[in-house]
Formats: structure tokens, C-alpha cells, sequence
């Protein structure tokens, strides 16, 4: 009996144990990347909702040994968990595989998706994207690109003129560019890039290595034909973040028929 009640508060503790660090983990991320990016980052509170759930279910696993359910609502609960796990893993599994392209070579245009200004100054996220146009554009000289992205909150110029702004003054030259100076989202940045281009012209996308799979789906769905993505490298903590939110991202545009 003894040694039972030994095994059964052993298990307790480390079930306890190991909630609580996941809790501790989640808030920890969320506040590091809150402070350093910003709170208002697009669904970042799942982290800290995420925390507070785990640190419940850790004092509640402390005091009864085990999460207080009813034993057909946990196991509805753990099944309907597995399942979305799984998806998740199946959606970040096609996210990772396409976190490296390079793109096609001599391709008749490529189509750089915008991202946050700082009044007109390019985030890291964008920035990163420009690079990787520029290295692109220096690599195939008879390339254009469409600039892709309009203006929004405290934005003091569209996302088009901040990118083509910058590759003007690193040397590209004007007439390779197209602004495009309209689009809200990642579906509109695609649907607007289209009609600047000829219809049977060859393109690729440009954007973050978390944003190629779903980027070039909404071409692809759009286009009707294969399109190439180009991934420029995300370089903190908080790719981790957006390669969790595209999982939501990729359930939603699938939702909506356009994936």
C-alpha cells in the first residue's frame, strides 16, 4: 500500500511538474517577444492564454492528482486533441519544406509581398524580403518585380514605395519595378500582382521562409498554374510564433476555398 501511494504521488508530482513548465515556457516566450516586437503581433496571446491554461491544469493536477473531468469528457478532449495535433503537424510539416526555396532562375517576374513599415521604415520582416528580391533581381538581370502592399496603420507610405524606395537606392533600376499599392492581405497582395502582369508570364513569390507554403498556394489556386517561391531567412525567436499562426492561417484559407 505504501509503496502504491509512493508511485501515485510520485506520478502526481511529475505530471504537476510538467505542466507547470510548459505554463512558465509559454509566458516566458510570450512576454520576451512582446516586449521585443510588440504586444499587438497578430494572435501572440495564444502564448500567454496558452501559459495560463497549463499553470491551472498544473495546480489542479497538485491538489487531485489528475485533471478533475469526468472520464468521457477527457477522453473527448485528448481525442479532439490528437486530431487537431496532427493536422498541425501535417500543415507545419509542408510549412518546413518549403522554408528554403530558391525560386526558378529567369523567371519573367517575381511578386514581393509588403510587411510592416515603422512610418517608412521597412521591419525586419520586410527588410528580409527585400533582400532576397535584390539578390534575386542581381542574379537574373531580365526579371521584374511586382512590389506588393498598401498602406496601413502607422504607415506613413505604402509598403510598395518603402521596398521600391529601397532597391532604387541599392541600384536597381526603376524600370524593373511595379508597384503595386492597393493590397490589404495576402490574398489581395496576389489577386492585384496578377493583373500587372501578362497572363501566361512566369512569376514567383517573395516573401518569409514561414509564408512560402501558403503564398504560393494562393497563387497557385489563382494562377491555375505552378508557381516557385523565394523564402528570405526569418532571423529571431519570433519565426516560431508565425509558424504556429500559419497553422491557422492554412486552415482558414482552406476553409474559404482558397487553398
Amino acid at each position: 500500500m505504501k509503496s502504491e501511494n509512493k508511485a501515485s504521488e510520485k506520478a502526481k508530482r511529475v505530471k504537476t511538474a510538467v505542466w507547470f513548465t510548459l505554463g512558465l515556457a509559454m509566458l516566458i516566450y510570450y512576454f520576451c517577444e512582446a516586449l521585443f516586437a510588440g504586444f499587438r503581433i497578430s494572435l501572440l496571446w495564444i502564448w500567454a492564454l496558452g501559459g495560463g491554461i497549463c499553470l491551472l491544469f498544473a495546480a489542479l493536477t497538485r491538489k487531485f492528482g489528475r485533471l478533475p473531468l469526468p472520464k468521457w469528457l477527457f477522453r473527448t478532449g485528448l481525442a479532439l486533441f490528437c486530431v487537431v495535433f496532427a493536422l498541425f503537424l501535417v500543415a507545419e510539416g509542408f510549412v518546413i519544406a518549403h522554408m528554403n526555396d530558391k525560386g526558378e532562375q529567369s523567371l519573367d517576374y517575381i511578386v514581393v509581398l509588403g510587411a510592416h513599415l515603422r512610418g517608412s521604415t521597412p521591419s525586419n520582416a520586410l527588410l528580409w524580403r527585400i533582400d532576397a528580391a535584390e539578390e534575386y533581381l542581381a542574379e537574373n538581370p531580365d526579371t521584374r518585380a511586382v512590389l506588393s502592399g498598401g498602406q496601413g496603420h502607422g504607415e506613413d507610405i505604402s509598403e510598395a514605395q518603402c521596398m521600391y524606395n529601397v532597391l532604387t537606392a541599392r541600384g536597381v533600376a526603376p524600370e524593373r519595378l511595379i508597384l503595386e499599392a492597393e493590397s490589404t492581405d495576402t490574398y489581395e497582395n496576389i489577386r492585384n500582382s496578377l493583373k500587372l502582369m501578362e497572363a501566361d508570364a512566369s512569376f514567383g513569390i517573395v516573401t518569409n521562409n514561414f509564408h512560402v507554403f501558403r503564398a504560393t498556394k494562393l497563387a497557385e489556386k489563382m494562377a491555375g498554374k505552378p508557381i516557385s517561391g523565394i523564402a528570405s531567412p526569418y532571423k529571431n525567436a519570433l519565426v516560431f510564433h508565425y509558424m504556429v499562426r500559419e497553422f491557422v492561417s492554412i486552415t482558414v484559407e482552406l476553409l474559404e476555398g482558397n487553398i
